[in-house]
């Protein structure tokens, strides 16, 4: 595995920036890391969008990000229901794995996306904005996937507002300008157990 992808991985399970993990939990992200190159059946839906849609309007965060772009993204993509299952087998008799699985996984939903948006025929792509960043409602991921009509790719929601399967995840992408990751402006700053731990959410 990528150095990067590793640290991903710690950052997710709590670890400092400069921490070291044992090399029980090393060897468990490598085996979960193998596992999903396995099990996990991941698919990737896009469409491609002009001018702003109604929902991004009501939110500044993304008029912002927006702000000198050619156009931008609609995404959503997922590993699948069967990760979901083996998560949820793993729980039953081995927490500290299914922990350190789910993280993984959620770094190889990540992993797998950059890869495919990497292949992509657009120059000049930012990064995925997804809901929630910014204070933006989690609840506008349904709408994006609505849009997407990512049922095709089998993701739908529950009355919660989560998604199903879990491990999924619908952003956006601006195509041109110049937008950067950063914490300014992040409803959740001043709480932020990233933050606190002296690292970001997001690689710089």
């Amino acid at each position: 595995m990528k150095e990067t992808v590793v640290r991903n991985v710690l950052n997710y399970l709590g670890y400092l920036s400069d921490a070291k993990a044992d090399q029980i939990v090393m060897d468990q992200i490598e085996k979960a890391w193998s596992e999903l190159e396995t099990i996990a059946g991941f698919q990737y839906v896009y469409g491609q969008y002009d001018t702003p849609l109604d929902f991004m309007l009501q939110h500044p965060a993304y008029m912002e990000y927006l702000k000198g772009a050619n156009g931008f993204l609609l995404c959503a993509t997922t590993l699948g229901v069967q990760v979901d299952r083996r998560i949820k087998r793993i729980e039953t008799n081995d927490m500290q794995y299914a922990v350190i699985f789910d993280a993984v996984a959620s770094v190889f939903l990540e992993d797998r996306a950059d890869a495919y948006e990497a292949e992509l025929p657009f120059a000049e792509r930012g990064y995925r904005f997804c809901p929630g960043y910014g204070g933006t409602p989690v609840l506008d991921c349904k709408t994006i996937a609505t849009q997407l009509r990512a049922h095709r790719i089998g993701l739908t929601f529950l009355d919660s507002g989560l998604m199903v399967p879990m491990k999924s995840m619908v952003g956006i992408i601006r195509l041109g300008g110049d937008a950067r990751k950063s914490c300014a402006g992040c409803v959740a700053a001043k709480e932020c157990a990233y933050r606190r731990r002296g690292t970001t959410c997001w690689n710089n």
